[in-house]
């Protein structure tokens, strides 16, 4: 007999798909010969804990290491062929930069030398699906319902910056460790699973029988067997958000293909028919990301988090800001196939995964960027724990590269077309093809610094406070794209010193400092010379450069010349914004966001520079030292008068003028209300 892996029925030998679901049919787990054997040599299997329509997880034990692992074996049929096999390496080894604490970590990957069926090694969890948290609950509290979306888009975003597209997300798919591991800390598997399936046939949704990815999680472009982007994903995680709030998917039907339809042609009941007193607010992030044209959904994971973040905020729902520390990784060995596996060939691309033409515009800023973690270890929202802390190296960064299997989870791209039956408390993922690149246990280092030789001195001096320090280099300052106008032209190689940069604009506390201190006159915007109460974290506005220059000259720094301030913004990457090359509404506070106003400085911590330096793009727009001058080799032509430059745009100000290259000027005596400025200091030698 075979038995379905995904409505668990017996079924008779000589069928090759459930007639029920179209799941691919193999032996039953009874009939399983590998339990109780050694495979490829060195892992003993104990028992099967997961099946999918692509192969099995079984428990085994590394004989050689004595550790418990999770072993996913592909099905024979599709570990002899080449071109399969051909192309599982190459997803794996793209999938292989994800690098992120809530996504699995994968130890091996080989192909058995006896059988020639193709494994990988992962983790084996502890812990809990989703999928079982919401059954046993009904649905979730709002503030749990936070911590598994927020970090669950977390590991799903860093995918999508890697060009990978998960495909199969659904609540199998996600793990919520157990108090061993840190109580709520959430791991998300099989990453990039249905992209495996596009294999000769498209991205359809039934290949010779088989569904690619789950109905009731799949979105209306992946039932239409259209090409997919990041927003699929979203539509997944909303359907996910859905199911955890109400204790319901959205659509439901006899069949997959009843599904499917109403995927594409109905609206999803709202939340409030389903839970009592659902918050409007938070109902209208969950139905914007179940919209039916993807435009309309959040551009990004991260947004989505975010939306639902803020939602809870204004429905007065109370809730604990999450610390997300993350678990303690215990040093797992990495085979010698693993290691080699990973390494690039001659003439091969590291990243292959290609865009669709239709959605070029929209994946030209996503793929082509990797968002950094801000040097400090770990994603954005993780704190790294003490030991890891402790083993950071405070100087020159290396090469930005993990070392160690087990200290981040990865991912690929595959097919899953089912999914697992999961004992409870061992919970494995079931990726297709995933491959770590590195050979020892480390720690992570940012990419974010430029690469500067460090110059060894008896005594380093303090960093003032407020300030970061900004090591010097040499960068293109300048843009050359075409259509850019030509006072923003050439980019020009130009070489700063080390220098000292305010963390932060000046602020309305720290400027009224200096009114009081010296008379000197307030921003005429001020009420009786004070600033509006509640205002005081806010940048200062409303201050001309002569202002600026008071300022500073006060507090015993000066304001950053031009090419410190444009080199603190995009360092020797040259990024075309402070964060990196794509743009997302959630890094800046500009026209996009649509605040029309400032903000406190440091509120979009997601946006900061590489040398950490906040509010480069947005918020307020930044006085610098220079007076305007075309740069050398330019076409433009001298300004008749003087004027002073100003940088960084403000929240009026929208993205497309939001890059690291945009100039602005104006007379040394303009103010206005989304103006203002921040310091530098030069660096005693």
């Amino acid at each position: 007999m075979k038995q379905c892996p995904s409505c668990n029925r017996e079924l008779k030998d000589q069928l090759l798909y459930c007639p029920y679901d179209g799941q691919a049919l193999f032996d039953s787990p009874q009939q399983d010969r590998l339990i109780g054997t050694m495979f490829d040599d060195k892992y003993r299997i104990e028992e099967m804990i997961g099946e999918g329509g692509m192969g099995r997880v079984y428990r085994a034990t590394h004989i050689h290491m004595d550790s418990i692992v999770a072993i996913k074996i592909l099905h024979h049929h599709l570990s002899s062929d080449r071109m399969m096999l051909e192309r599982f390496r190459r997803e794996a080894r793209a999938a292989a930069h994800i690098r992120h604490p809530n996504a699995i970590a994968v130890t091996d990957f080989g192909v058995a030398k006896d059988t020639g069926t193709a494994y990988i090694v992962m983790e084996l969890l502890e812990g809990v699906q989703l999928k079982e948290r919401i059954k046993q609950l009904g649905c979730l509290e709002y503030e749990e319902a936070l911590q598994v979306i927020h970090q669950t888009c977390q590991a799903v975003h860093a995918a999508h910056m890697k060009g990978i597209i998960h495909r199969d997300l659904k609540p199998d798919n996600i793990c919520i460790l157990n108090s061993e591991r840190g109580f709520g800390f959430v791991k998300v598997l099989d990453f990039g699973i249905a992209k495996l399936g596009n294999y000769g046939a498209g991205n359809t949704l039934t290949q010779q029988g088989t569904i690619v990815g789950t109905p009731y999680y799949m979105s209306p472009e992946q039932c239409r067997g259209e090409p997919l982007d990041p927003r699929s994903d979203i539509y997944s995680l909303g359907v996910i958000l859905y199911e955890m709030l109400t204790g319901e998917v959205p659509f439901r039907a006899s069949t997959p293909m009843g599904i499917a339809h109403k995927h594409i042609f109905e609206q999803p009941r709202p939340l409030s028919l389903l839970r009592a007193s659902m918050p409007r607010p938070i109902e209208d992030v969950v139905l914007r990301a179940l919209e039916k044209t993807r435009e309309k959904r959040q551009e990004t994971a991260l947004q989505l988090a975010q939306e639902f973040e803020n939602a809870l905020v204004s429905a007065g729902i109370e809730f604990k800001r999450q610390e997300h520390n993350t678990p303690q990784w215990m040093s797992m060995p990495t085979s010698d196939s693993f290691s080699e596996a990973n390494s690039p060939r001659k003439g091969e691309q590291e990243h292959p995964f290609t865009p669709s033409s239709e959605h070029a515009s929209y994946e030209k800023s996503l793929y082509e960027e990797t968002i950094p973690s801000g040097g400090h270890g770990l994603s954005s929202g993780f704190t790294p724990n003490p030991a890891e802390a402790s083993l950071r190296p405070t100087s020159t960064p290396v090469d930005g590269r993990v070392t160690g299997a087990a200290l981040a989870g990865v991912s690929t791209s595959g097919i899953e077309a089912s999914p697992f039956k999961s004992k409870a408390f061992l919970i494995a993922a079931v990726l297709l093809a995933v491959i770590l690149g590195a050979a020892a246990i480390g720690y992570y280092v940012s990419t974010r610094d430029p690469l500067v030789t460090e110059t060894k001195t008896t005594t380093p001096q303090p960093v003032p406070s407020g300030m970061v320090l900004v090591k010097g280099g040499t960068f293109r300052m300048g843009t050359d794209e075409p259509d850019a106008d030509p006072r923003y032209k050439p980019a020009h190689d130009v070489t700063v010193a080390d220098f000292y940069m305010d963390v932060y604009e000046v602020t309305n506390e720290e400027y009224y400092r200096f009114v009081k201190d010296t008379g000197h006159a307030p921003p005429p915007h001020w009420k009786n010379g004070v600033y509006e109460s509640g205002k005081g974290k806010l940048p200062v506005v409303n201050v001309s450069w002569f202002d600026a220059d008071d300022y500073a000259k006060w507090a015993k720094k000066r304001l950053p010349t031009e090419a410190e301030w444009e080199y603190a913004a995009r360092g020797t990457t040259n990024y075309i914004y402070p964060w990196g090359n794509g743009w997302y509404n959630l890094f800046s506070n500009s026209a996009e966001d649509g605040r029309n106003e400032p903000v406190e400085v440091g509120s979009y911590p997601r946006g900061k520079s590489w040398c950490d330096v906040y509010d480069l793009a947005g918020n307020v727009a930044e006085w610098v030292q220079d007076s305007y001058a075309p740069y050398p080799g330019s076409t433009a032509k001298p300004e008749t008068k003087s004027f002073w430059i100003y940088r960084g745009g403000a929240y009026p100000v929208p993205k497309k003028d939001l890059v690291t290259t945009k100039r602005w000027w104006d007379e040394p005596t303009f103010k206005d209300v989304w103006l203002g400025f921040r310091c530098a200091k030069d660096v005693e030698r």
